[in-house]
């Protein structure tokens, strides 16, 4: 059950922040999945290792996106009024990835070729979906910016697996409180 909980939170959280940039509300959108993912950290069993996930998490996405992005892979839609480089929810939906990789995503620890294989698919179809929602464009030409994603989503997944383990001290997966399976 906590891994289905874990699962709905994540993909709620990514549709308010996709839905609400490609809609004209990425604050609005941001706010929400920021506010799935306090209900995250509430019901975590250990929420310092939670945070200390996070705020990696936040602290290496944003790297890599702002890097993307300042080289022309992909271009972020944002509000005109919102004063950093990316806009409110992209910080979001780093941390709401982050709330996986204790959880839903426990099996692949230890499985660093598997975590590398899978993040070089789904990182780019996450950014890709994000795009035909209108949340992100592309350049014309869609291939060489997939590579890069894969490439970087490659490194990304296996990396931020190792970082999981390392801040949870527990069992994993982990369990949320006050659920029983």
């Amino acid at each position: 059950m906590t891994t289905l909980i874990n699962i709905v939170l994540y993909q709620s959280g990514w549709f308010f922040c996709v839905l609400g940039a490609a809609w004209g509300y990425p604050i609005s959108g941001g706010l929400a999945a920021l506010a799935l993912t306090c209900l995250h950290v509430a019901l975590a069993s250990d929420r310092t290792a939670e945070l200390k996930l996070m705020l990696a998490t936040c602290m290496i996405g944003i790297t890599v996106d702002t890097t993307q992005q300042a080289f022309g892979v992909f271009t972020f839609r944002t509000d005109p009024s919102w004063p950093l480089w990316l806009p409110i929810w992209v910080f979001v939906i780093w941390a709401q990835f982050a709330t996986l990789l204790h959880y839903a995503l426990a099996w692949l620890q230890g499985r660093y070729l598997l975590a590398a294989l899978l993040g070089s698919i789904g990182g780019p179809l996450a950014y890709y979906g994000g795009s035909r929602f209108g949340a992100a464009t592309f350049p014309p030409d869609l291939l060489p910016s997939l590579l890069i994603l894969a490439g970087s989503w490659a490194i990304v997944t296996p990396l931020l697996m190792f970082l999981a383990r390392r801040f949870s001290p527990q069992p994993l997966p982990a369990r949320y409180r006050f659920i029983t399976n």
